[in-house]
């Protein structure tokens, strides 16, 4: 198990050997699934604990981080697409760097224009985002959904730290096509024995958390959400969340084709570099 060697911000050390960095709404639940099944794999308990982002749990300290770990694994896991969002959390990639130069990293991606509007629709139904389409493009948050979809941009923030060969980069549509030997080829990357693809056990649960009434929501998503995960394991936060999904869904607005166009405007030369830069085609995108 490699241990995270101090960085100049911390004087403990915590324990990681892999991270799954991004990207948001591009099959990072299920992946997070599919490893924590993994018999020498111990994933954080809070998915997403957005440790290497200094305006959110930084700050809680690397004996914090240690604790979302269960003892006595061979490897240690976390998923968190935000470390993938350079526009609203920089510096994360030199942070991690600090604490943790040998990291294996994942960048799960899938077509960006996709990945954006799939973004729009969970902010959607988390009660997050409320402008329309249309009157979403051009503000910030419109720039934040395209920021997480431009892969190079993020990518070229983790090359100034890490080589190449530390981070692998999958294609969520093929992974869902033919998953064993993307599988396979992840297993590697992170130093885990081989094994046959696992079921996923449950999908992202949007669709549950779009039923939760706001209010409640808005406090399991916040200050609850530290208590919750510290107290309940996954299984017992799933019972509570669809306990709670009681309320009528919040479905989002249609996509406009206005809103398709600049997206496609705004992503396809990151696309482009992204592929110069991986080698691999994506020949299934939008763009």
């Amino acid at each position: 198990m490699a241990l995270c060697a101090s960085g100049d911000e911390r004087t403990s050390a915590a324990v990681v050997d892999f991270i799954v960095i991004g990207a948001m709404r591009a099959g990072t639940t299920m992946l997070n699934d599919l490893l924590a099944q993994h018999p020498e794999i111990a994933m954080a308990r809070m998915k997403e604990t957005d440790f290497f982002i200094d305006t959110k749990n930084y700050r809680l300290g690397t004996d914090w981080y240690g604790s979302q770990f269960a003892p006595g694994a061979r490897l240690r896991g976390e998923v968190s697409p935000n470390y993938s969002k350079a526009r609203d959390f920089p510096d994360v990639p030199r942070r991690i760097h600090g604490h943790c130069p040998a990291v294996r990293l994942v960048y799960m991606l899938r077509d960006p224009v996709e990945r954006a509007l799939s973004h729009y629709a969970h902010g959607w139904s988390m009660g997050r985002i409320t402008l329309l389409p249309d009157q979403l493009i051009g503000g910030p948050q419109y720039e934040g959904m395209v920021d997480a979809s431009r892969y190079a941009r993020q990518l070229a923030q983790y090359h100034r730290h890490f080589p190449a060969e530390q981070i692998l980069i999958l294609d969520f549509e093929s992974f869902r096509a033919d998953p064993q030997p993307h599988y396979d080829a992840l297993l590697r990357h992170i130093g885990a024995a081989p094994m046959p693809v696992p079921s996923a056990r449950r999908q992202n649960e949007s669709s549950e958390l779009a039923r939760v009434p706001k209010p409640l929501l808005k406090l399991a998503q916040g200050p609850l959400r530290p208590v919750l995960t510290r107290v309940f394991n996954p299984a017992v936060r799933g019972q509570l969340r669809r306990l709670m999904a009681r309320g009528p869904a919040r479905t989002p607005p249609e996509f406009t084709q206005k809103l398709r166009d600049h997206l496609c405007d705004d992503l396809t030369e990151d696309a482009a570099t992204l592929r110069a830069m991986t080698g691999q085609a994506f020949p299934d995108w939008s763009v």
